[in-house]
């Protein structure tokens, strides 16, 4: 079993599809099915079942998520661990810098990482492997235990204070975004205004199933109930389905917004008394790695300020 396969297998699984999973991976959709075949032939099982157009997990699919997070976790500490003794065996050969692992909530890898994927490579932060992890299960580790890599979150405003108090943690922030509505023309037309709550709660609604986002929506939404959800699932590309097909609403981020390039089928309104986020690097710095951890924030920061100086000066982050 090659730890690749259980990185391609979190990606589809966080995709929903093979065809966004490769694309985001840049291999072959042909070279990703072969590698999930040799993995359910390795373990014994199906790991993915068709719902209509849809693909979802198994249920052991369900019970691998966890272990090959923890699987690909150890793998890069072992890499880490062994890095010194490879240098050593070596000194005349230039050391291959190894990839920095990133943990990032789903959002973030699947927004700011994917939306900015062109400026992070001309910047040369692109060797990089990203590991979605919750949310609550990272600001756990971040008081505890933080390993010596970057941890890319997004917080609720109220909760940055969390990682405040921490000793050895530094909470980076980039950007404070809002809640938008994205649909077509059908059901949003901008120059109408905001919508208010009580009237999003009863449209058809499609959205992503991230826990952050979902306490997001559960906050904003508190004592309304969401009367009409056609699709609650992990996959952009069932949702993206049912909005341009004019069959329902979904949310979005103002920040998400200004990176997504304009599309005359798709239309975008404010909701009145939205939640706002921020989103953010936390690391450890009293350790080996903060460093290294510290020069690809520096760089990321940059590379960010420099991509979305509009934005930022039209949203400045609040006082924290």
């Amino acid at each position: 079993m090659r730890s690749e396969s259980l990185e391609y297998f979190l990606e589809i699984a966080s995709c929903g599809s093979f065809t966004n999973a490769a694309k985001k991976l840049y291999v072959s959709q042909q070279g990703l099915s072969k590698a999930i075949k040799a993995l359910e032939k390795d373990l014994g099982c199906r790991l993915f079942q068709r719902e209509g157009s849809h693909l979802a997990l198994s249920a052991a699919g369900r019970a691998l998520v966890p272990f090959a997070r923890r699987c690909l976790d150890d793998v890069e500490m072992l890499r880490e661990a062994m890095e010194p003794f490879s240098q050593m065996s070596a000194p005349g050969r230039a050391s291959k810098r190894e990839r920095l692992t990133i943990y990032a909530s789903s959002f973030v890898a699947d927004s700011l990482f994917f939306l900015l994927d062109e400026d992070i490579r001309r910047s040369h932060l692109n060797n990089v492997r990203i590991i979605e992890r919750p949310c609550d299960e990272m600001i756990e580790e971040l008081c505890t235990r933080p390993k010596p890599c970057p941890y890319a979150l997004c917080l609720p405003i109220e909760d940055v204070g969390l990682l405040a108090d921490v000793p050895d943690v530094e909470f980076r922030p980039l950007f404070a975004t809002e809640i938008l509505l994205v649909g077509s023309s059908q059901f949003i037309h901008p120059e109408k205004g905001a919508f208010s709550l009580d009237k999003v709660a009863k449209m058809p609604l499609v959205y992503y199933n991230d826990p952050v986002l979902n306490r997001i929506i559960g906050d904003m939404f508190a004592g309304r109930v969401l009367e009409n959800v056609i699709t609650h699932a992990a996959s952009t590309s069932r949702i993206s389905k049912y909005i341009q097909q004019g069959k329902a609403v979904t949310f979005s981020d103002s920040l998400s917004r200004f990176l997504t390039e304009e599309d005359g089928d798709v239309a975008y309104a404010s909701i009145e008394n939205t939640s706002r986020f921020v989103v953010g690097f936390a690391f450890a710095t009293g350790d080996e790695g903060s460093v290294r951890t510290r020069d690809y924030v520096d760089g990321f920061e940059a590379c960010f300020r420099t991509r979305c100086a509009p934005y930022l000066e039209e949203n400045p982050l609040p006082v924290l």
